[in-house]
């Protein structure tokens, strides 16, 4: 756990690096910061808990186990699967054995652990995004805590890029902190709104919208709990007047209320 001295420095690092990303003029130019800016997080804050969990394997089985009890809901021995901002790839690896192969891709591959390759599980650099699959090759993609971490723009382009690897009626579950319970980076500290390493967070709302223009052929959601499944696939537009109440409380009544939201996970539909 990190000490007050310790989050203050860890909001100041975040601020400093990822106000290089929000002021950067060009996509070109946050396509070369991405990696540069969260390698260096990495090297400056090594009390982040992201980085303490890498060489925690207890607590990295205890994060892994629900994303991949979520997941076998939707694979089965045929599935190809994708990660997306895999991390240290702890996932992809844990859901390898389920599913005929499993890719995992990260911008850096500083928390990553264990080969690279191993069985039908592989791990790659990409530069966030263009996946480098080939289109139609994918059942199943996921991510989970990185569409917050860029620039809007650039979020539409990674969407657009994961519904191109994905076959006919494949699907993108993306978990992603939901913004009307907001801010969830380290900005939750000092801040009414997210200023560190969260570019945007979305309200579900908000993420079916990006998807729909991103050109999924539907947006649906399911609601989970510790990676149980508690709903079929859903149609995203029940949430939207769910979320227009929600949104419109008082902040200090919106944020206990929208916690719950956490429990809504978008599954794109190519």
């Amino acid at each position: 756990m990190q000490s007050p001295a310790q989050i203050r420095e860890h909001y100041e690092v975040e601020r400093e690096l990822s106000d290089r990303l929000r002021n950067a003029g060009s996509r070109e130019e946050r396509r070369r910061l991405y990696e540069e800016v969260y390698r260096e997080l990495n090297e400056r804050l090594p009390h982040h808990p992201l980085v303490v969990r890498a060489d925690d394997s207890a607590a990295r089985d205890v994060m892994t186990a629900p994303q991949v009890r979520l997941l076998r809901s939707f694979a089965s021995r045929d599935t190809s699967f994708l990660e997306i901002g895999a991390g240290d790839a702890g996932v992809a690896r844990a859901l390898a054995p389920f599913v005929s192969s499993a890719l995992a891709l990260d911008v850096t591959d500083t928390n990553m652990h264990g080969t690279s390759r191993d069985g039908n599980f592989e791990f790659r650099l990409f530069d966030g995004f263009d996946p480098g699959v080939p289109a139609g090759s994918m059942d199943l993609a996921y991510s989970m805590d990185v569409v917050e971490h860029l620039h809007r723009e650039d979020m539409l382009e990674q969407t657009a890029a994961v519904l191109r690897t994905l076959r006919s009626g494949g699907l993108y579950v993306c978990v992603t902190p939901n913004g009307l319970s907001g801010p969830h980076d380290v900005s939750r500290h000092f801040d009414d709104s997210p200023r560190g390493f969260h570019l945007y967070e979305y309200s579900a709302t908000e993420l079916a919208s990006a998807f729909r223009t991103a050109g999924f052929s539907k947006v649906k959601f399911v609601v989970s709990a510790a990676g149980w499944r508690l709903t079929p696939l859903l149609p995203a537009s029940l949430l939207v007047p769910v979320e227009w109440v929600i949104g419109r409380l008082p902040r200090s009544i919106r944020l206990p209320v929208g916690r719950g939201l956490a429990a809504v996970k978008l599954v794109g539909v190519r």
